[in-house]
């Protein structure tokens, strides 16, 4: 898992958008996770995903001589996934642990965590056993589709269908990520995709520290065509199922109306048939046609080969040990990076 003669190195990735509430209260959670495991070296990888509020230059000044740490803007905001894939690129550690600014995991996870990779997991799932908003819409239709999505897509059963919240990713797990390509990505399941030995601990999330969730209602819904799209043939199937059964219901209908005219010996409604199979099939053809769009426009996405993100500056703040940096912060130039060359992240500092 990791050379015997140093001690193992954990990369915490946290992705911020306008967290400036959350700063302090993030920086002093990854010094807890540091005292409470003091045998293992730790970094914080924290990726701004083009906040308005200064929350990389505020991370900087709040991060101590005691803390080694990565703090990589983005040009724009590209999304929590894109930030996850940045911090995945970026870290340098054994292992890399993802955490939310908002404080919503609880530091004991952290050591269950750790536990079962020692134990030889490749990927560690945090599930949400008690959610900090247990009720509401917005709530049961992420369940649901977490409980379906894990049952339709082509991801190892070991999939949580609960939805995993965070996650634990070994180095040979992020070497993988870092060679995939895909912009419009759910992360979560491209590392179960990978198919590494995966295991699941639950924790009870905390209510959020400050500030309202950044993961709005657009965002979820393209989640959704992007999990699907990218893991699963299901849409298409319901597709051809779909046609069939408007076919089937079409003629059916026809059939009908002949059969009634016939049965009373009038003139069959010419203009009820005719409505009635126009209906379906114009919303059996735009149905298809916009699903099949779906997968167009992601084959097209990933066909002009942009960048999944754009780093503006790059910040290493102290150094690791052996490392040549020297203590206090430095501007890094993205493109020397490992992994953030071609599609995966390019930009300059």
């Amino acid at each position: 898992m990791t050379d015997q003669t140093r001690r193992p190195l954990v990369s915490i990735v946290v992705p911020a958008y306008d967290e400036a509430p959350n700063v302090k209260g993030t920086v002093a959670l990854f010094r807890q996770i540091k005292e409470s495991q003091p045998d293992v070296d730790f970094e914080l990888v924290l990726i701004d995903d083009g906040s308005s509020d200064g929350t990389a230059d505020l991370f900087v000044a709040e991060l101590g001589e005691q803390d080694v740490a990565r703090v990589a803007s983005f040009s724009r905001n590209f999304g929590s996934h894109a930030g996850v894939s940045a911090g995945f690129a970026l870290c340098r550690g054994d292992c890399a642990i993802t955490l939310s600014a908002d404080l919503q995991e609880p530091v004991e996870v952290i050591e269950r965590l750790l536990s079962e990779w020692r134990s030889g997991n490749d990927i560690v799932w945090a599930i949400r056993a008690v959610r900090s908003v247990p009720k509401g819409l917005s709530n049961k239709l992420a369940l649901k589709f977490n409980d379906f999505f894990a049952k339709h897509s082509d991801l190892p059963k070991s999939f949580p269908k609960d939805g995993p919240s965070q996650m634990l990713v070994s180095r040979p797990v992020l070497d993988v990520i870092n060679q995939m390509p895909e912009l419009n990505r759910n992360v979560l399941a491209l590392v179960a995709w990978t198919g590494f030995r995966q295991t699941t601990v639950a924790f009870e999330q905390k209510p959020r520290n400050a500030n309202d969730s950044k993961w709005t209602m657009s965002k979820k819904i393209k989640l959704v065509f992007d999990s699907f799209v990218e893991f699963s043939v299901m849409p298409i199937m319901l597709m051809l199922m779909a046609g069939a059964a408007f076919v089937g219901l079409g003629l059916l209908t026809v059939f009908g109306f002949l059969l009634g005219a016939l049965i009373t010996l009038s003139a069959p409604n010419a203009i009820g048939i005719i409505v009635g199979v126009v209906l379906f099939a114009a919303g059996a053809n735009l149905g298809c046609t916009g699903m099949l769009g779906q997968y167009l426009y992601r084959a097209g996405d990933d066909a002009r080969r942009r960048p999944l993100y754009v780093i503006r500056q790059l910040r290493d703040v102290n150094s690791l040990a052996g490392q040549p940096l020297q203590p206090g912060v430095t501007n890094v130039n993205p493109l020397d990076v490992p992994g953030l060359s071609g599609v995966n992240g390019l930009g300059r500092s």
